[in-house]
């Protein structure tokens, strides 16, 4: 009957009206008779596949135009992204079809091409509208090819949502591709409206997408939004956090951030280990919201499938150089670095216990064997790579415990306010020719950079000290050997500063050969994690410091630097 009613419609109407009433007709037919189903509540939305739910099987049917284009994406790391582009593929999950469904591939480092075990990003309502798989519009699935557990989202996205800080769920799939068998993918719910409808009272705000690395400061991507050219909310945020004064900052960043949401972001991220994210990553993975009913940002997590020591160290610093804006300016407060360490010790006595942890991973893994009955092969890998998960976040929990006993402090100084300098280690951009060494020399021990590449290049000697408010004064003995007669000093040589300050004609460049003393002045208000920085830059030729000569002098107590009247 259905269907002879939009043939009638589709043939007795016409014009834009009739075509787009007729189409409106067969898409809801279409919905109701492939197995998509009636629009589900946004609240109660993928309930049956979160946390831990039904695993579903899902064939993937593509055309061999579709094919051919996804086979033209390659994604390279630490190369621009090329254009997704979305393709129509038919799903198959048991008697239920859905079609036209669009879908492209995803994954930066992590990236696979679709003959490989790719990551997919997939619409439902794109180019079906109305079409919903278990009520979503939206899901990714992720090769977890990090994560031999494929529990760390799940587990991840489970406490920060036992925090109150919103989270999309994550679950898991069977997939194959055109009858050739995928495996098991980790399967996530998508960044949508839909998404924000469930956690906060209106979606009309700005979602921001910091996924693939960029701070606030950036100009990031919108997933979605009612006026996506109005950034203000972003402005007002990073205005904010670089606030000079400390206590004037923490009653800006009140008004703009939802602070108590944030700590409990940042602490999470910590104890996990989640080491490229936000806080204390590039920063990377990431999604920020403007709540509009309330006028407050909020932070969300994303990418967690590298925690509790993968890919760092199990004992990762509870105290980190904090990389993000709004984490470096919140926690640069002495009051607010405060409650967050005190939040932290609060947490892993109580919700994150290790025993609350296993029982946890033990509860979703039990859910995730039985889905794997069928599937020997998947369920033998399985099963020690659960046992290795379980070991690591005692390990991490146990090492943030024994952190939270000796807290780092604000680095010491001597009684003529003098402070010697270690720690030091050799950074240098991915793409530029330069590599650093430690050598001896007539009893001295040189930190030395060298660069042969033939154009412009920097490599420099780091270290990170925690200070108190104050004015300093960072010094040192540098030189410089075999540059070229072209070399001036506006774009070559040796000189000191701290990370963050880079400007293309510095003050205090040095070209000379002979050991000459380099000096470097600022400021701190607040606490803050300084990273201190011994830098060579030039197209040829060798930077060298002294590293028995780094010094760093507190030139005026915290007393004395105050905020205007």
């Amino acid at each position: 009957m259905m269907i002879v009613f939009c043939a009638r419609v589709r043939g007795s109407l016409e014009g834009r009206r009739g075509g787009a009433l007729a189409l409106a007709c067969w898409t809801f037919f279409s919905a109701l008779t492939l197995g998509a189903g009636p629009k589900k509540d946004d609240k109660t939305a993928g309930d049956d596949l979160f946390p831990g739910g039904v695993v579903p099987k899902l064939e993937l049917q593509i055309a061999p135009e579709g094919m051919r284009v996804l086979r033209q994406y390659h994604q390279v790391w630490r190369k621009p992204r090329p254009e997704r582009i979305d393709v129509a593929v038919t799903i198959h999950e048991g008697a239920r079809i859905y079609t036209n469904v669009a879908m492209h591939l995803k994954g930066s480092y992590t990236y696979q091409d679709i003959d490989q075990k790719p990551s997919l990003t997939l619409n439902f309502d794109k180019f079906a509208p109305g079409q919903r798989f278990h009520g979503l519009e939206k899901i990714s699935l992720n090769n977890s090819v990090q994560d031999p557990s494929f529990l760390s989202e799940a587990l991840a996205r489970e406490l920060f949502m036992d925090l109150g800080v919103p989270s999309p769920r994550a679950g898991h799939a069977l997939v194959s591709i055109n009858g050739r068998e995928r495996g098991l993918y980790v399967l996530l719910e998508g960044w949508n409206k839909q998404f924000l409808r469930r956690h906060f009272k209106s979606a009309k705000g700005n979602l921001y997408d910091g996924g693939s690395g960029g701070d606030v400061t950036a100009a990031l991507k919108i997933d979605c939004g009612e006026d996506a050219e109005d950034r203000s909310d972003l402005k007002k945020l990073v205005s904010a956090a670089r606030e000079v004064y400390p206590s004037n900052r923490l009653e800006r960043l009140q008004r703009v951030l939802d602070v108590t949401s944030f700590r409990n972001f940042a602490v999470l991220e910590i104890v996990l280990g989640h080491w490229d994210g936000y806080c204390a990553g590039a920063p990377n993975n990431y999604r920020v919201f403007h709540d509009s009913s309330r006028d407050k940002i909020v932070f969300m997590p994303h990418g967690m499938d590298q925690l509790f020591g993968v890919s760092s160290s199990i004992d990762f610093s509870i105290t980190p150089n904090f990389n993000g804006v709004v984490a470096k300016g919140l926690f640069g407060i002495p009051q607010e670095r405060r409650r967050y360490l005190e939040r932290m010790a609060s947490l892993i006595t109580n919700e994150l216990r290790v025993a609350n942890l296993h029982l946890k991973v033990d509860r979703l893994a039990g859910q995730l064997r039985r889905a794997l009955a069928g599937e020997p092969g998947l369920r033998q890998e399985f099963q020690p790579a659960v046992e290795d998960l379980k070991g690591r976040i005692a390990a991490r929990l146990a090492s943030v415990a024994r952190q939270l006993q000796r807290v780092e402090r604000p680095l010491a100084f001597d009684q003529k306010g003098i402070a010697r300098l270690s720690g030091w280690r050799f950074k240098a951009p991915s793409d530029r020719p330069t590599n650093g060494n430690r050598a001896g020399e007539d009893g001295r021990q040189l930190l030395q950079v060298h660069a042969n590449g033939g154009q412009p290049s920097s490599g420099a000697w780091r270290t990170v000290v925690l200070l108190d408010e104050g004015r300093y004064a960072f010094s040192g003995v540098g030189r410089t050997a075999g540059l070229p007669h072209s070399a001036t000093a506006t774009n070559t040589g040796v000189l000191l500063r701290v990370s963050g300050e880079r400007s293309l004609s510095p003050k205090g460049l040095c070209t000379s050969e002979e050991w000459t003393p380099l000096r470097y002045e600022f400021d701190v208000h607040g606490l803050a994690n300084i990273e201190l920085v011994a830098e060579f830059r030039g197209t040829q030729g060798t930077g060298a410091f002294d590293m028995a000569a780094f010094k760093l002098v507190r030139k005026g107590n915290p007393a004395e630097v105050k905020p205007p009247p």
